[in-house]
């Protein structure tokens, strides 16, 4: 028997929120230093390979070099393969580094290569690939809300805050022997309910709307083509109300503020946002 325990959510949900701040602070920092060099233009166009590059330069000096990161040393928590016995090999960390910063963006850039060679597909009929492409988008449209869905289990059972950790096996046990705080999990376990509820309308809107597309697809055809640039990326649909983002993205109206209601990071750079710095603009498409 292991005289350490592994840890309880309320210590992992803090230790993210710790890193998460400190990947902020980093990204903060090299911001300003390229800023000098490069230029608003760059920094503008490059916000989110350099918030990757800020997340994979933490993770590298902290977790890739055997430490605890700042989150987990603030908790007393550290990171074990799900044996609990043994810490996770460099490998095992790198892969769960990656997976971590890059897995969204790398499904998302699968998904849109994959849509791109149906639709030059000779073999494929015209219909076939409109319900291929159009499942697929509807699979694209769905990745923001996978971290979610892994929050849902980790609210409920307490071992993998991310999909990264979740696929590795890497959990967390208490760096202190014999400690085991008691702790309820009702609290965790509600907000589980409440969190898959939520999650449950979410994914409802988004099929919902991916089929009002779907039906639409042949008067959109009858239209004058739009180039992607008057497109909100979060409906599909020309836009309506124009709004500029503070980091410089266009969307609808609508379509931005429900976003943030549930996320604050711009869904097109992940860049943090304000609702308050959405501005509408007028007499622009």
């Amino acid at each position: 028997m292991s005289v350490f325990n592994f840890s309880g959510p309320a210590e992992i949900l803090r230790a993210e929120q710790k890193d998460d701040e400190s990947c902020e602070r980093i990204n903060r920092y090299l911001s300003e230093f390229l800023l000098k060099f490069k230029g608003h233009i760059f920094i503008n166009k490059n916000k989110q390979y350099i918030f990757c590059a800020s997340q994979v330069l933490y993770y590298a000096l902290t977790t890739l070099s055997k430490l605890q990161t700042l989150g987990e040393e603030y908790t007393k928590i550290v990171q074990v393969r799900k044996t609990g016995k043994h810490v996770p090999g460099f490998l095992e960390s790198a892969g769960m580094i990656l997976v971590h910063v890059f897995g969204d963006q790398l499904i998302i850039l699968a998904l849109d290569r994959f849509i791109n060679y149906i639709q030059d597909s000779q073999s494929i009929t015209l219909q076939a690939k409109n319900q291929i492409v159009h499942f697929m988008t509807t699979i694209k449209s769905l990745v923001p809300l996978f971290q979610s869905l892994n929050k849902v289990l980790f609210y409920w059972n307490g071992s993998f805050y991310t999909w990264a950790k979740r696929y590795f096996n890497i959990r967390y046990i208490y760096a202190i022997p014999w400690y085991h705080p008691k702790r309820s999990m009702h609290v965790f376990k509600i907000l589980s309910v409440l969190t898959a509820t939520h999650l449950s309308i979410l994914m409802f809107i988004t099929l919902f709307n991916s089929r009002k597309i779907q039906n639409n697809v042949e008067d959109h055809s009858k239209k004058p083509i739009l180039s992607s640039s008057s497109k909100c990326c979060l409906c599909l649909e020309p836009r309506k109300n124009t709004s500029l983002t503070f980091c410089g993205h266009l969307f609808c109206w609508y379509c931005i503020h429900s976003w943030l209601q549930t996320n604050s990071f711009c869904p097109i750079c992940r860049k943090t946002l304000n609702p308050r710095k959405v501005i509408p603009l007028q007499n622009f498409t």
